[in-house]
């Protein structure tokens, strides 16, 4: 048996961000971190540091990147003041895990003893690679509020955290870890993120929400379900939350949603969930009690939404509570990709459908669409873009299949040598090839989409609302990113790679 250990105070950290010159900055409440807050106060001294919202005019780096957010002398300060006996670390998404192990490194910079835990999906699917850092002591792997605790109560009692379900840590020179059997069912249980421990006026004040367009401000977000039965060939979060999906009743949402408005003003909310209308009744339970609730809500869910889930009555209990916009989770405009390579239940009339009844409601749409899979020909990408094309929406977002670490696309791409040599978590980025196939180039496959996407802006000027909203007003914000956008895609239009 290990000594017991004095663990009183937790410090969990939200990272800076890096991002190409190319990308829009963002700042979110980080509400994994204000779930794990939540549960762990009853148990010790609980600290959020969300070094994006406090940093968030920072940026470091002349090249083609930058980082924004608090600096590592800032962090090792807050580190140094508070010295917490426990670091958590947040890194959900592989583009950051350079920044979330540098702050495990600080965080024993200043106090060797201090025990690391890493969380979310990129150390969720990179297990051997994460704790190959000496910096890092322990990972979370998918959610966090029944482990954590779990873990912090083991290591009190100078135990090993041998069979905790979801926590990884070395064992001489191997990583063990206790494979996930169990997920949370009972979402209600849960407490609801710990916002007063985060900076909620930065996130107002910065108005920077995901996907960057809101109608009214202050706004957040928050999330009502986990998992996703859909067996979507890229997806990541079913390494987090699992397939099986999992809700919070309607009262329980509703009742977040009066809190929002009553104790932080909230006027517009975004649905995280990565499938917010799976179960119907339930959803339109939500959307008819804030109408019932009167608490006159903005709302959008710019994760995406399963278009096989709306109809029309959904669609204007949608509208009737607040839903001004839609964001389509189509993918492809082939029905070969959709069934055989992206596994997605989803039929092409469905998608026509579903954007004429959103039309006649008064609802603005987006449509999202990936393109560049193993498997896949260019006449198929081709009869996307005009499917996207012909589609009555507002607006047309083009990603590129990315083999993100965990997904089905990733073991594929390394089972055929599909990933491309110069391909690393850095580069991970849905407007950039990292998949070469006997099809189509990484490069060629970024050319196409960049000349496509401008077309799309182009169309985009014929609606003037939109328009303002999804170019002008955004490179008005932000106009670091807009002359790197524009770069980029006249460089691709010239046949270059940017």
């Amino acid at each position: 048996m290990a000594d017991k250990r004095n663990i009183e105070r937790l410090l969990l950290v939200q990272p800076p961000y890096t991002l190409f010159r190319d990308e829009a900055k963002g700042c979110q409440a980080p509400l994994g971190l204000g779930y794990l807050a939540a549960v762990m106060e009853p148990l010790l001294y609980v600290r959020v540091l969300d070094a994006v919202a406090e940093g968030y005019a920072t940026e470091i780096g002349t090249g083609e990147s930058f980082t924004y957010g608090l600096t590592d002398g800032e962090i090792s300060a807050e580190l140094s003041r508070y010295q917490p006996h426990v670091v958590g670390v947040s890194c959900l998404f592989s583009t950051q895990w350079r920044n979330a192990h540098r702050v495990c490194r600080l965080a024993k910079e200043v106090n060797p003893d201090v025990i690391t835990v890493m969380g979310g999906a990129h150390p969720s699917a990179t297990l051997s690679q994460t704790l190959a850092d000496p910096n890092v002591d322990y990972v979370v792997v998918g959610e966090g509020e029944a482990a954590l605790p779990a873990l912090v109560n083991t290591l009190r009692v100078g135990r090993p955290p041998v069979g905790i379900e979801g926590v990884a840590y070395r064992d001489g020179e191997r990583v063990a870890v206790t494979p996930r059997q169990h997920y949370i069912d009972a979402l209600d249980a849960l407490p609801f993120p710990a916002r007063h421990l985060l900076p909620m006026e930065k996130y107002f004040a910065i108005n920077r929400p995901h996907g960057t367009v809101a109608r009214r401000s202050p706004n957040t977000s928050l999330i009502t379900s986990r998992g996703c039965p859909a067996r979507c060939v890229f997806c990541s979060i079913h390494g987090v939350w699992g397939r099986r999906f999992r809700a919070r009743s309607p009262e329980n949402v509703l009742d977040e949603l009066e809190l929002l408005v009553r104790d932080y003003g909230v006027r517009e909310v975004h649905f995280e969930d990565d499938n917010l209308t799976f179960d119907r009744a339930r959803a339109r339970a939500i959307f008819n009690g804030m109408v019932e609730r009167g608490l006159d809500l903005a709302w959008a869910a710019p994760n995406g939404l399963a278009t096989y889930t709306l109809d029309g009555d959904l669609l204007a209990a949608m509208k009737a509570s607040g839903c001004y916009r839609l964001h389509l989770a189509v993918e492809s405009g082939d029905p070969d990709v959709l069934r055989d390579i992206i596994h997605k239940p989803l039929r092409l009339e469905m998608v026509t459908e579903v954007v004429a009844a959103a039309k006649r409601l008064g609802l603005a749409v987006d449509a999202f669409f990936v393109v560049g899979f193993p498997g896949e020909t260019l006449d198929q990408i081709r009869r996307t873009f005009a499917f996207a094309r012909k589609l009555d929406v507002d607006s047309v977002s083009l990603f590129i299949a990315t083999p993100y670490p965990g997904t089905e696309l990733e073991a594929i791409c390394r089972a055929e040598g599909y990933l491309m040599p110069e391909m690393s978590f850095d580069s991970l980025r849905v407007r950039r090839g990292s998949i070469t196939t006997p099809e189509f180039a990484g490069a060629d496959l970024e050319r196409m989409v960049a000349r496509e996407l401008l077309w799309s802006k182009l169309r985009q000027a014929a609606r003037p609302r939109v328009f303002f909203e999804r170019v002008v007003a955004r490179a008005w914000r932000d106009p670091r990113w807009a002359l790197g956008h524009g770069v980029r895609l006249v460089r691709h239009w010239l046949g270059e790679r940017g």
